[in-house]
C-alpha cells in the first residue's frame, strides 16, 4: 500500500487553498499515477480516481486541459475522471472525446445526446466511430460536424445514415465532397449525387463508375431511381403535366418558348416534365437541374440535348424567380456554357439517361 500512503501524504499537503498549490498538487498526483500505474478497478485506482476528480474540480481550465491531454492516451486512466473531463468545456473534453479508449460506446452516445457541436465534432474525429454513434452525430450535428464525420475513414455509417447525409447534401455543398470521396459510399448514393454536385466532383464519380462492372452500375441506377421517385412522388400533378406536355408536343409547341413561359408562371411540375421530355432525362433529373443552386447539371443537360445558349441562359436566370435583373448575369452564364464540351456533357448525361430507361 506504499502508493496509497504516498497519495495520502500528497493530499495532506493540500490544506491551503492556493490555486497554484492545487495545480502543483494535481501534477504531482498525476506523476505518481504514471510512475506506479495501478491495475484497473483496484482499490488504488479508485483512490486515484477520487483524488484526481476532486482536485480537477478545484483547478482552473488550463490545468484541467493539461490533465486531459495526459490521461487521454492511457487505457488505465481512472474512469470517473475520464467521464468528468469528457463532459467539461471543449478545451478540456476534446482530448478525451477524440482519443480515450476508456469511454465506452454508451458513454459516447450519452455525451453525444447532450453535447454541443464542438463535442460532437471531437467524437467525429475518433480513430473508430461506431454506426450507432455516427447515427447520433448525423441526427444532432450541423453540416460542418457531419462533414467532419464523413471525412473520417474510421467512421462506420449505416445505410440509413448514408441516405440521410445524401439528402442533406442536396442543399449543402460542404457534405458533397466527403461523400464522393469516401471509399464505401454506395454506388446508388453516388448516382444520386451526380444530379447535385459540381462538375469536378461529378467527374470523380464517373471515374469511379468507369472501373465498376456495368451490371453493378445498372443496379445502382435502378435503386437510385426507385428511392428518389418515392421521395418526390406527385402522382396526380405529374400525370396531369404529362397529358399537357403530350398535347403541346402534338401541337408542335413543345419548345424553349414553352419552357420559359412555364418557369415565369411558376408552373413547375409542367416545366419539369416538359424539360425532361425535351432533354431526354427523367423527371427527377429535370427537377433537380431546374431547382438546385448549382448551375452545372442544368448546363450539362442543355448542352447534351443540343439547346442553344440563349435558351440555357433564359432557363438559368428564370429558374429561381430572380426577375429581369438576373439577365445581367447572362454574359457569364453564356461563357460557362461555351466551356462545356459536347463530349463532357454526353459522358455525364449517359448515366441520367440510363436511369431514365430503368424499370421503375
Amino acid at each position: 500500500m506504499a502508493v496509497i500512503s504516498k497519495l495520502n501524504n500528497l493530499v495532506d499537503l493540500a490544506r491551503e487553498k492556493s490555486s497554484d498549490r492545487r495545480r502543483t498538487l494535481l501534477r504531482e498526483v498525476t506523476d505518481l499515477f504514471f510512475e506506479e500505474t495501478p491495475e484497473r478497478d483496484s482499490a488504488v485506482s479508485g483512490r486515484f480516481d477520487e483524488v484526481l476528480s476532486a482536485l480537477a474540480e478545484q483547478t482552473a481550465l488550463e490545468a484541467r486541459e493539461e490533465l486531459s491531454h495526459r490521461f487521454a492516451g492511457t487505457e488505465l486512466a481512472p474512469r470517473g475522471l475520464v467521464l468528468k473531463l469528457a463532459q467539461d468545456a471543449i478545451e478540456v473534453a476534446a482530448p478525451m472525446l477524440t482519443r480515450s479508449s476508456v469511454l465506452s460506446e454508451d458513454d459516447l452516445l450519452s455525451i453525444a445526446e447532450k453535447g454541443g457541436q464542438d463535442h460532437l465534432k471531437a467524437m467525429s474525429r475518433r480513430e473508430a466511430v461506431s454506426e450507432r454513434l455516427s447515427d447520433t452525430i448525423v441526427r444532432r450535428g450541423d453540416d460542418e460536424t457531419v462533414a467532419t464525420l464523413i471525412s473520417n475513414d474510421g467512421a462506420r455509417l449505416s445505410r440509413e445514415t448514408f441516405e440521410t447525409v445524401s439528402e442533406r447534401a442536396e442543399t449543402s455543398e460542404i457534405l458533397q465532397a466527403p461523400l464522393v470521396r469516401r471509399a464505401d459510399t454506395p454506388n446508388d448514393i453516388l448516382a444520386d449525387l451526380m444530379l447535385t454536385v459540381r462538375n469536378h466532383l461529378r467527374d470523380q464519380i464517373m471515374d469511379r463508375f468507369d472501373s465498376v462492372d456495368p451490371a453493378i452500375i445498372d443496379q445502382a441506377m435502378a435503386v437510385s431511381k426507385a428511392r428518389l421517385a418515392a421521395r418526390m412522388k406527385h402522382d396526380k400533378s405529374i400525370a396531369e403535366a404529362e397529358k399537357f406536355v403530350r398535347s403541346m408536343a402534338m401541337r408542335k409547341k413543345l419548345d424553349g418558348t414553352l419552357l420559359a413561359s412555364l418557369l415565369r408562371q411558376g408552373d413547375h411540375v409542367k416545366c419539369h416534365v416538359a424539360f425532361a421530355e425535351m432533354s431526354g432525362v427523367d423527371y427527377i433529373a429535370a427537377k433537380r437541374a431546374l431547382e438546385q443552386e448549382s448551375i452545372d447539371p442544368l448546363a450539362l443537360i442543355c448542352k447534351s440535348a443540343g439547346f442553344d445558349k440563349a435558351l440555357f441562359v433564359t432557363l438559368a436566370v428564370l429558374r429561381h424567380n430572380k426577375g429581369e435583373d438576373a439577365f445581367r448575369d447572362a454574359r457569364e452564364l453564356g461563357k460557362l456554357y461555351d466551356t462545356i464540351s459536347e463530349d463532357d456533357a454526353a459522358r455525364a448525361i449517359r448515366f441520367w439517361r440510363m436511369r431514365r430507361d430503368m424499370a421503375a
